[in-house]
């Protein structure tokens, strides 16, 4: 009875390792997939995507140049 808590001593690293993967070996060499790829590009312009949406009629131009003023 006094060794029942044991097996949780082992399962509770156990899953908590499997749920995390392997994340926390990111950090130990540089073979790891994460490290060797690109940083993600900055993506498309936030100024471009509203001139499409007011294209598309989606906003007007009242929102478009609220948009462009808190964009900068």
């Amino acid at each position: 009875m006094m060794f029942l808590w044991i097996p949780f001593l082992i399962l509770i690293p156990l899953l908590f390792w499997r749920s995390h993967g392997d994340a926390g070996m990111a950090g130990c060499c540089g073979a790891h997939e994460a490290h060797s790829a690109a940083p993600p590009s900055a993506g498309p312009d936030p100024i471009e995507i509203a001139r499409q949406r007011l294209a598309r009629g989606e906003i007007n131009t009242t929102q478009f140049d609220e948009i462009r003023r808190a964009i900068g």
